[in-house]
């Protein structure tokens, strides 16, 4: 009976001996299936699409490669619709090490701020032609006194002032310009020299502006010479566009009686568009093909393409890609970019290296 169960256990420790033999060459040979699903490569750190099967430097910036695995397609991350690009996991700790920070996506009254440089005005040439349709003026006046509306001397000067008028407009002269050039019979001395409770300014306002400055328009007026801020009204826009500098001059009036002809300022006119999406500039990594905003999601930033409108103040429209109540990095952007890259280069295959 001793002897019996003593062979009974000599079977059992047998083949429990035999059963943790069969389970470490199994997770062995699991292991080994796992590492040769990776393949070591080298790659840069800043430019992880240079790659290598062995240690070197990046042939672009000259930084030593990195030591990194490339995964089988069964192990790689979705797919995230961008090109070069997959989601990337990092831990809260890590965030805070890295300075990641993630703002409410939410929309706000998209404002636009033109901003142009001008000078205080002094235009001889529009002082002079001012001059001389002021005198025309005037004598023409006084033969309407004398002759007849049909006499020929008549229908001379009125053609004469029409044309006097054209030239007028064309210089940047306005309706109201004529009619008080008509009224006060003398030229706007302000284009010569700066005088009086009301100074004009010349501002510059590029082509691409021009549909958003308007007449009536309010305007600061930053005078650098004196550390001074005017408030100011736009009045009038000239016609024509400079064919070199592709910008049309903008008159602005303000009070700065201490202002002098020709004094540098600096102006910007702020402009409400609409309510929109708007996300800060520094979550934007633009690309040059498109441009990405990471969406948070638990411990997961997703790279996401967004289509942008205006460029405001505070950052870009967002027209389409983001909803409000999502929550995107506004620092370390930089950090998950180039993390979201390298991973996507290591998962891509052979590659270049």
């Amino acid at each position: 009976m001793d002897k019996r169960k003593y062979i009974i256990l000599l079977v059992v420790l047998a083949i429990f001996v035999v059963g943790i033999g069969w389970f470490n060459s199994r997770e062995r040979r699991s292991f080994t299936r796992h590492v040769q699903g990776q393949k070591q490569v080298w790659y840069c750190p800043m430019h992880p699409w240079i790659k290598s099967d062995k240690p070197g430097v990046c042939p672009i910036c000259g930084m030593a490669l990195v030591p990194g695995h490339q995964h089988n397609q069964e192990s790689a991350t979705p797919s995230t619709g961008i090109p070069g690009y997959v989601a990337v996991d990092i831990s809260q700790q890590k965030q805070q090490l890295a300075g990641v920070d993630t703002v409410l996506v939410g929309k706000k009254t998209v404002t636009k701020t033109i901003r142009a440089a001008g000078m205080v005005a002094y235009d001889p040439d529009l002082y002079e032609a001012e001059v001389k349709y002021v005198e025309d003026y005037i004598a023409y006046v006084r033969l309407d006194r004398r002759l007849n509306q049909g006499s020929y001397t008549i229908q001379d000067a009125q053609r004469k002032l029409k044309e006097q008028e054209l030239d007028l407009y064309h210089m940047g002269a306005t309706e109201e310009t004529i009619a008080q050039l008509q009224q006060n019979k003398f030229p706007d001395h302000s284009l010569l020299v700066a005088h009086g409770d009301e100074v004009q300014v010349f501002v510059q306002i590029f082509e691409d502006d021009l549909g958003f400055v308007d007449v009536g328009q309010k305007a600061i007026v930053e005078v650098p010479a004196y550390h001074e801020t005017l408030e100011g009204t736009v009045r009038n826009i000239d016609p024509i566009i400079d064919p070199v500098s592709r910008t049309a001059r903008a008159h602005i009036w303000l009070e700065g009686n201490s202002l002098k002809s020709n004094m540098f300022v600096n102006v910007s006119m702020p402009v409400e568009l609409n309510e929109s999406i708007v996300v800060p500039r520094e979550a934007v990594m633009d690309t040059g093909l498109r441009k990405i905003v990471f969406v948070k999601d638990g411990d997961t930033f997703q790279p996401r393409e967004i289509q942008t409108g205006w460029e405001t103040d505070d950052g870009f429209e967002v027209k389409s890609g983001l909803k409000e109540g999502e929550r995107i990095a506004v620092s370390g952007s930089f950090l998950l970019d180039s993390e979201s890259r390298i991973q996507a280069s290591l998962q891509e295959g052979n590659g270049n290296g």
